[in-house]
């Protein structure tokens, strides 16, 4: 997804500051996630779908973009481009749950719950802890690279334990992002809301996926 690694400010940055830069990112989070959620009710609605590589090339290409344009107002429009990409994403996967499952509702409902739990919870986690996660960059980046290649072989060669096993360390893999970013707001200096918003924009959508991915499999009713 959208990653940039950042440099730690030499300062800690004050609370004004630190205030200043949540407010931004989460009043641009919120705003993203309800484009990307009606992008995604109406590609459900339409039945619309993205192809694997269209996908993976349009991940990258706003990744890009926005890490290019971070810093006018262009980041602002890219950013809910990519908003509406994953959206779109994300009402296919709606769709095929709700048509695959007898209890496909049931079971995004269930996966909208526990994304919401899951992001406040490490969001706030990440926000009071006194321990500190910037050392785990190294560990999230290399973890996204085994992640996108693994999702790569599945594509080739489908096999249910691997896609079983790829959604679940997308979940861990985006929680770990979550708690990450809001920490590099809060303690590392990073004042780019677009950036931030965006990142952990992605990380929802993939927390919500891959429980989505999870439920039907252990709880989809055929």
């Amino acid at each position: 997804m959208n990653r940039v690694v950042y440099q730690s400010a030499v300062a800690r940055p004050t609370t004004a500051v630190v205030n200043r830069v949540l407010r931004n990112t989460y009043a641009l989070l919120a705003m993203l996630f309800v484009f990307g959620a009606g992008t995604a009710w109406v590609a459900q609605s339409l039945h619309w779908n993205i192809g694997f590589w269209p996908f993976l090339i349009g991940i990258f290409a706003f990744s890009f973009a926005i890490n290019a344009t971070r810093n006018s107002a262009w980041g602002i429009v890219i950013g809910f481009a990519f908003s509406g990409f994953l959206g779109v994403v994300t009402g296919a996967n709606i769709d095929r749950v709700l048509y695959q499952y007898g209890n496909g509702a049931e079971l995004v409902a269930a996966s909208f719950g526990l994304t919401a739990a899951i992001f406040f919870s490490l969001s706030a986690y990440a926000m009071t802890t006194k321990r500190d996660f910037s050392g785990w960059i190294a560990f999230l980046g290399v973890g996204t690279l085994v992640l996108l290649g693994a999702f790569v072989l599945n594509y080739f060669i489908t096999v249910p334990a691997l896609a079983l096993a790829i959604s679940s360390m997308a979940i861990l893999l985006a929680s770990g992002w979550i708690i990450w970013q809001t920490q590099q707001i809060v303690r590392n200096g990073e004042t780019n809301y677009i950036i931030a918003a965006t990142v952990l924009l992605s990380d929802i959508f993939m927390l919500f996926n891959n429980l989505l991915h999870l439920l039907g499999f252990g709880f989809g009713d055929d």
